[in-house]
């Protein structure tokens, strides 16, 4: 069986990177996969796909989901 391959793309200023970043890694390590790691610029990413940074986006977009409730 060949080892499984994970491409990763992130974006150090997201919050989702280093949210994610211990639950990613066990993941990887549980299915012995090695990680082909790629940075990206969202500065560049947002006016390709017509996304907005956090603070361009309307005031209900910018509340994140983990504290609406909050």
């Amino acid at each position: 069986m060949t080892q499984p391959v994970i491409d990763y793309y992130l974006s150090p200023v997201s919050p989702w990177t280093y949210l994610g970043a211990e639950r990613f890694r066990k993941l990887a390590a549980s299915h012995d996969a090695k990680v082909n790691v790629f940075i990206m610029d969202l500065a560049l990413v947002f006016p390709e796909t017509g996304g907005l940074p956090l603070p361009k986006r309307s005031p209900q977009r910018q509340v994140s989901k983990c504290n609406r409730n909050l």
